[in-house]
């Protein structure tokens, strides 16, 4: 009895060293598992902050340097210096609201002759690029690779350290000179200190060098022993680096072992079928998000392949019984035919719209911009639409004194800009109106002015703001007089900005004039 006791006794001493030894794994096991998951949630979030750095301090400069290539693109246009005074006017508004630019020159032939604001700046009118060697190398650079570069910090001749972004300015094709926008480079890196005491972050800016190696050009350098995130700027002409990390370390919660060690094993059990259910939950949310975005990248392509492929061979097949390829149809079956064919058109064009506006929003529409003859593409875009137009007893007037103006322009998209701009003004004027198309030179500038004008009622002034934004209309209710999905107009933008070209609209109660500017091809 005593010896089946001392049995028993034994067995359960086995099974409970079985299950504390199962326990302490479980434990273990969880507890690595919640140091893991910790570790990268800080890291995550540190990754995180770093990003946001990244952001601000790239929207800074990003404003900058937008600020010099909109004078570049006006020195172009106007030749050169031909007139400083204007000029000057058009830096001073460009200025207005900035803080981090310091000045703006332009140095014909790599010498300074015009800075904006010209106060405190004086020490820098008249500075010969070729008289520094530290400066010369960096726009050597720039004039070799025909790109802008950002270089500094330097010390200025007008004195304070800055930031300089140089541009280089093409007229004819030909080298004139440069735009320098000179940044405050201690206002504007001085934003990471500010970053830094609000995010309880240590930060250090480095600049990339080609050998590979790197310089400290703001900052501390980080703790070795706590993780760091590391991220690069991509700057014109150089890289910039980024390392963040926390200035104080982050603890963790650390998991409650005592606690754990002694639960019993049917709650450690419950523990890890929880934990193990959530992650499961995750994966299959994870999963799912993943699947959300395949299928959203892949909406466009089934638009491509399963509705307009199958919408072409319906259209081929109400052609062929228009034109009476199985015998005349009866005048109601002809008149069916004929409204299955204008529906079945109007699908295409809203496919190949939706098509086209990804395209544009993605960046990824392909143009052959080549010399065209302007009155060749404006012919051919009226006749184009020359039966909607009779269809809603429309005519058109059209003046063009430059029968031989050409432009620079993809053909087939411009013929389609002029497609959306004519087929609109159709829609918009009312029976027994007309359509003006005219052609006007823009010698200042370089341009070719294309206008399209109507004869409806007008654009209401509060949809000014909206007129070429995706699926907006001035009317958007479902009793609108006017058909449309609302994606021509933001299509016509996107086309005529690829082109190089500008795009804008004046509008009157008695009408809406669309007016299209294209780059002048010059032989």
């Amino acid at each position: 009895m005593n010896r089946e006791l001392l049995r028993a006794y034994r067995g359960l001493l086995s099974s409970l060293s079985v299950l504390l030894l199962l326990g302490v794994v479980v434990i273990e096991v969880a507890v690595r598992e919640l140091a893991r998951i910790e570790r990268q949630g800080v890291e995550h979030a540190l990754l995180t902050r770093a990003a946001d750095v990244r952001s601000s301090l790239e929207t800074r400069l990003n404003h900058s340097i937008y600020l010099s290539r909109g004078l570049v693109s006006y020195l172009q246009s106007q030749q050169g210096l031909d007139d400083p005074r204007r000029i000057r006017l058009w830096m001073a508004s460009m200025l207005e609201g900035t803080s981090d630019v310091r000045n703006i020159g332009v140095a014909p032939n790599n010498r300074i002759e015009l800075i904006y604001p010209l106060q405190d700046n004086e020490a820098a009118l008249g500075f010969d690029y070729t008289s520094s060697p530290a400066q010369w190398a960096a726009v050597e650079r720039m004039m070799a690779s025909a790109q802008p570069v950002l270089d500094g910090p330097l010390t200025l001749v007008q004195g304070g350290n800055g930031l300089v972004y140089r541009a280089p300015v093409y007229i004819n094709r030909r080298y004139w000179g440069l735009v320098s926008t000179v940044m405050d480079a201690d206002q504007l890196l001085g934003m990471l200190d500010s970053e830094a005491r609000w995010q309880d972050l240590r930060i250090r800016l480095l600049r990339v060098q080609a050998e590979g190696e790197a310089r400290v050009i703001w900052g501390t350098p980080p703790a070795p022993e706590r993780p760091a995130a590391v991220l690069d700027i991509e700057l014109p002409g150089i890289v910039w680096q980024l390392q963040v990390q926390y200035r104080t370390p982050q603890a963790g919660s650390g998991a409650p072992r005592g606690v754990l060690y002694g639960a019993l094993l049917v709650v450690l059990l419950l523990i890890g079928y929880t934990r193990s259910n959530a992650i499961r939950q995750q994966r299959d949310r994870d999963a799912a998000r993943a699947e959300n975005e395949r299928l959203k990248s892949e909406f466009v392509s089934t638009i491509s392949h399963e509705l307009r492929t199958p919408l072409t061979s319906i259209l081929g097949t109400l052609g062929l019984l228009r034109g009476g390829a199985l015998g005349p149809l009866p005048d109601r079956g002809q008149h069916l035919v004929e409204v299955a064919m204008r529906n079945a058109e109007h699908l295409l064009r809203l496919i190949n719209d939706l098509l086209d506006i990804d395209k544009l929003v993605a960046g990824q529409m392909q143009l052959n911009v080549q010399p065209e003859n302007l009155d060749t593409l404006l012919h051919a875009a009226m006749q184009e639409n020359q039966g909607y137009a009779e269809q809603r007893q429309v005519r058109w007037r059209y003046l063009n004194p430059h029968p031989d103006a050409r432009i620079l322009a993809d053909p087939t998209r411009f013929k389609q800009v002029m497609d959306n701009l004519l087929s609109n003004a159709v829609k918009f004027s009312p029976q027994g109106g007309e359509v003006g198309i005219s052609v006007v030179a823009d010698e200042q500038q370089d341009l070719w002015c294309i206008s399209v004008t109507d004869q409806g009622e007008g654009i209401p002034t509060a949809f000014y703001d909206r007129v070429f934004d995706r699926f907006t209309q001035a009317d958007g209710s479902s009793r609108r007089r006017s058909g449309g999905t609302g994606l021509g107009l933001a299509i016509t933008r996107g086309l005529v900005e690829q082109m190089g070209g500008q795009i804008g609209f004046v509008s009157s109660d008695q009408g809406t004039r669309f007016f299209v500017n294209m780059p002048r091809f010059a032989e």
